[in-house]
């Protein structure tokens, strides 16, 4: 040993370093390729499925984001709110109303929830334009709302057959949201 490292020169120890060097990065590369390896196998087995779903799921939630703020709704978890912000509404402005709520299962799994409107005040008087605006506005801004009844009056009471009455009317309506029914 002592005449091998004695009869050292420069290249001779630019070659044993290069020697070691290349054991060493051989050694290293071998462990990482086996990671690799590893690492491919458990992506191809799990991961990679398991991406294809995740896509597939965004693009559904991507979907229904859309649809949800296109109606204006939170995903018709509130119709409540839904139907007080259409009555106030520019070129509505119905005011606060009054909501009577009720469920009606017509089949297996569908369940029709019934919303009947009317002013909080029962002597408000209103433009037909603002009452037609106010039932456009709710069927239009929502596939899930459909109005299904509607009682319309003349404000003035005493009306004689030869007058013309004002444009001024009173109302009542009801809205019909079906949904799937919630659990078994």
């Amino acid at each position: 040993m002592k005449s091998f490292f004695k009869g050292i020169n420069l290249a001779r120890g630019i070659i044993l370093v290069t020697v070691i060097g290349s054991i060493v990065l051989g050694a290293l590369g071998y462990a990482q390729s086996r990671k690799l390896t590893e690492l491919q196998q458990a992506y191809d087995k799990d991961l990679e499925p398991l991406v294809k779903t995740i896509q597939d799921l965004g693009r559904k939630h991507t979907q229904l984001s859309k649809s949800m703020r296109q109606e204006g709704l939170a995903g018709q978890s509130d119709p409540n709110s839904y139907i007080r912000k259409i009555a106030t509404k520019d070129k509505v402005d119905i005011g606060d109303v009054k909501l009577t709520s009720s469920e009606d299962a017509r089949t297996r799994g569908i369940v029709d929830f019934k919303y009947r409107i009317r002013p909080s005040d029962r002597d408000r008087q209103f433009m037909r334009s603002r009452i037609a605006n106010f039932l456009y506005s709710l069927e239009s801004d929502s596939r899930r709302v459909k109005v299904t009844d509607l009682t319309i009056e003349i404000a003035q009471k005493k009306i004689k057959p030869h007058e013309i009455p004002d444009d001024m009317w009173t109302f009542e309506a009801e809205v019909t949201s079906r949904q799937r029914a919630e659990g078994p």
